[in-house]
């Protein structure tokens, strides 16, 4: 019931409506780099500035704290792995690699606003 009442509350809308965004600029910054960059050196560089400007737009714009930097850069990791480990799994079950990551997301997007919300940005 309380998990509920976290995913129903109005920092969790601005949650996704930040992630949401900073994905669409995001993935529009990596088309751009893709022109003049090579492939790795483009991917790398919108992570960096994509995490970058996500840790800043939910300091500032969701939770309104100051965050620990360094937890941050764990929870990114560790999501990473996590996603990484979840589309795998799917995929050996059965699952297109598309469907795979459409059904991960919303289990990553949670544990991401959950992590911040309780360690991060505490």
């Amino acid at each position: 019931m309380r998990l509920l009442k976290i995913l129903n509350s109005k920092t969790f809308l601005k949650f996704i409506v930040f992630g949401t965004l900073l994905t669409l600029l995001s993935q529009s910054s990596l088309l751009i780099m893709l022109l003049f960059l090579p492939l790795g050196l483009s991917t790398f560089l919108t992570q960096i500035l994509h995490n970058y400007f996500a840790y800043l737009a939910n300091k500032f714009g969701v939770f309104n704290k100051q965050g620990k930097p360094f937890a941050y850069i764990l929870l990114v990791i560790l999501s990473w792995a996590i996603q990484w480990l979840l589309i795998k799994t799917l995929v050996n079950f059965g699952f297109s690699s598309l469907l795979a990551v459409i059904v991960a997301t919303p289990f990553l997007a949670i544990f991401s606003f959950i992590t911040q919300k309780f360690i991060v940005f505490k």
